[in-house]
């Protein structure tokens, strides 16, 4: 039989029975009598880190898109305001002829279009607002082939990203390799020269190029301090 130390619960310990896998699950219940935390295994860390940097993510990807998207908003509906203002004076001046169609047609129009008007809104005649419909065609196809390139490049964004993460990540890699390798032949040189190898010197080895330090790397246990500094020099 499986006795607590102790007369309270707080124990965490166990005397005689089988020990192993029931003793450290009977241990583990203990602390969790006692309020204390059961500890977190290391995939559990790692996926609870992963969701908070994802909602940390998506917090400031909304607060950033948010702000774009009210630029955007604004453009847009000021575009609106200044078809709806055009509309409303045409209205005035050809009453009927200015119909329902023809309207749409206006609030189709690009920006382009909509500046034109604005500049002629006194003299422009209801045949020219009628090209309107042939202009938005035309206009539609453009931003159809403008939607295209900003699809493609962003795909080669994305593709380019990628592939500069990767060439990025090997660069940093081997830089970092070297930079670690030649402090630790600083650290045992150091070791082995003590004042010696001054300042200067731990310097001009910071400096070296790769063919340099895998050579010292070779002979560090041989080299000498005057054939350190002529190797550095």
């Amino acid at each position: 039989m499986v006795e607590k130390l102790g007369k309270d619960r707080r124990s965490l310990f166990l005397v005689g029975g089988q020990r192993g896998k029931g003793t450290i699950k009977l241990i583990i219940l203990n602390l969790e009598e006692m309020g204390v935390l059961r500890m977190e295994t290391l995939e559990e860390i790692s996926k609870r880190e992963r969701e908070e940097a994802r909602l940390e993510g998506e917090k400031e990807g909304r607060i950033i898109g948010r702000i774009e998207g009210e630029m955007v908003g604004i453009q847009i509906g000021k575009l609106r305001e200044r078809k709806e203002f055009v509309i409303r004076i045409l209205s005035k001046r050809f009453s009927n002829r200015l119909n329902e169609e023809l309207k749409d047609e206006i609030r189709k129009a690009g920006e382009k279009t909509i500046s034109n008007i604005e500049n002629n809104l006194l003299e422009i005649t209801i045949k020219e607002l009628e090209k309107i419909k042939i202009t938005n065609v035309f206009d539609t196809l453009e931003k159809m082939i403008k939607m295209g390139k900003e699809k493609a490049r962003l795909e080669g964004k994305i593709e380019g990203f990628k592939k500069g993460r990767i060439e990025g990540e090997e660069e940093g890699i081997e830089k970092a390799k070297l930079e670690e390798r030649k402090e630790c032949e600083i650290r045992l040189l150091s070791k082995r020269f003590g004042r010696r190898l001054t300042k200067e010197l731990k310097a001009k080895i910071r400096e070296a190029d790769e063919k340099t330090i895998d050579y010292i790397g070779d002979n560090l246990l041989e080299i000498t301090i005057e054939e350190l500094k002529d190797l550095v020099k």
